[in-house]
C-alpha cells in the first residue's frame, strides 16, 4: 500500500447528502453501509482535489445527481492511502487491484 501526505493548506472537497451535512467531518455516512475502501461500521472521509471529482464520486453510477452539499476543507494529512498511486509501483497489495 502506498501512503502519502497532503501538505498544510491543501484544499479538498466532499459532497454530503443533506442528512450528513450537519456533521461534515464525521465519516458516519460511509460507516453506515461501508464504502469502496472502508468496512461497515468504520468511519471514512472520501475527499477529492477538485469539485468535479467529489461530485462524480458522490454520484457513482447513477445517471442522476442526488441532492448534496459541496464542502471544502483546508487540510494537512499524514499517512493516508493515496489512490492516485494505485497503478504505480509494486508496493500495493493484490487486494487493491481489480
Amino acid at each position: 500500500m502506498i501512503l502519502g501526505n497532503i501538505p498544510a493548506g491543501t484544499l479538498l472537497y466532499r459532497a454530503h447528502t443533506p442528512e450528513w451535512a450537519s456533521l461534515p467531518t464525521s465519516g458516519a455516512g460511509a460507516a453506515r453501509k461501508g464504502g469502496r475502501f472502508n468496512r461497515e461500521g468504520v468511519e471514512a472521509l472520501y475527499m477529492a482535489l477538485d469539485q468535479a471529482t467529489a461530485l462524480r464520486e458522490y454520484q457513482q453510477t447513477s445517471p442522476f445527481l442526488p441532492p448534496c452539499t459541496i464542502c471544502s476543507y483546508t487540510v494537512s494529512l499524514q499517512g493516508l492511502v493515496d489512490l492516485r498511486q494505485l497503478s504505480h509501483g509494486d508496493s500495493w497489495d493484490d487486494l487493491w487491484h481489480s
